[in-house]
C-alpha cells in the first residue's frame, strides 16, 4: 500500500513540473537568454501579497520542492535501512522524518527559493555573482538556519505533540544532532553545489531553476546518507 501511495504521489506531482517551460533561444548566448528574464509577478511592485502567494509558478515550485523532498528522503532512508531486505520505501521507514522534509522542501526549496532565484536572476547580470550570493550568503545564512530550526521542531512536535515537555526535549536533541553536522556538511555542500549551480546560473532557464535544484537535491540527500 505504501509503495502504491508513493508511486501515485510522484506520478501526480513530478511529471508536470519537469517540462512546463520550453527553451526560447538557441543562440550562443544561451546563458543570458535562459537565466535572465523579465521580473516575475512575485517581484512586481504592483502585485498584492495575495497575488504573489497565489502565483501559479510559485505553487508549482512548492509542489516540486515537496515532491522531490519526499522522493529524496525515501531514497536516503532506503540506503540507510538496516533491514536485510531492501525496499523503497524501507520497512523501517521514518514517515515523520519524511513529512518534515516534505514541509521544508515545499516551503524553502520550492517557496523561498522561488523568490531568491527571482531576486538573483533580476539583480545580478553575471552568473558568477548569482552563484556567489547563492552559495556564500543564502546557503549559510538562510538555508541552514531554516533547516536547523524547522525540521527538529516539526519532527518533535509530530512525535510527542507540540508544546509538550517530551517534544521540547526531543527538539533539543535533534537540534544538537543537526547543528553538530552543519560545519562538515557545509563543506560537502560547496563541493557538490558549486558546480551544480554554476551550470544552473549559466545554462538553465530561470523558470526551471527551482526544479533543477530540487532534482539535484535528491542526489544530494543520497550523498549525505552514504557519507
Amino acid at each position: 500500500m505504501m509503495r502504491q501511495l508513493l508511486l501515485t504521489f510522484l506520478l501526480l506531482l513530478v511529471p508536470q513540473t519537469f517540462g512546463f517551460v520550453a527553451p526560447q533561444s538557441s543562440s550562443k548566448h544561451v546563458a543570458s537568454a535562459y537565466t535572465k528574464r523579465a521580473p516575475a509577478l512575485a517581484l512586481s511592485g504592483d502585485a498584492t501579497l495575495i497575488d504573489q502567494l497565489t502565483d501559479p509558478l510559485l505553487l508549482q515550485h512548492m509542489a516540486t520542492g515537496g515532491a522531490l523532498a519526499f522522493a529524496g528522503d525515501v531514497i536516503a532512508q532506503s540506503l540507510l535501512s538496516k533491514e536485510e531486505e531492501k525496499s523503497i520505501p524501507p520497512k523501517d521507514w521514518d514517515v515523520i522524518r519524511t513529512n518534515a522534509f516534505v514541509v521544508f522542501g515545499a516551503l524553502y526549496t520550492g517557496g523561498a527559493q522561488h523568490f531568491i532565484f527571482n531576486y538573483l536572476n533580476n539583480s545580478f547580470d553575471e552568473p558568477l555573482a548569482r552563484l556567489g550570493m547563492a552559495q556564500f550568503f543564502f546557503i549559510p545564512f538562510c538555508y541552514y538556519p531554516t533547516f536547523l530550526f524547522m525540521t527538529p521542531a516539526l519532527r518533535a512536535g509530530w512525535e510527542y505533540g507540540f508544546g509538550s515537555e517530551e517534544a521540547k526535549d526531543r527538539q533539543n536533541q535533534l537540534f544538537s544532532e543537526v547543528a553538530s553536522k552543519i560545519p562538515p556538511t557545509l563543506l560537502r555542500n560547496w563541493c557538490f553545489w558549486l558546480p551544480v549551480q554554476f551550470v544552473q546560473f549559466n545554462y538553465i532557464p530561470a523558470e526551471l531553476n527551482v526544479t533543477f535544484t530540487a532534482a539535484f537535491g535528491v542526489i544530494w540527500n543520497a550523498i549525505l546518507s552514504m557519507s
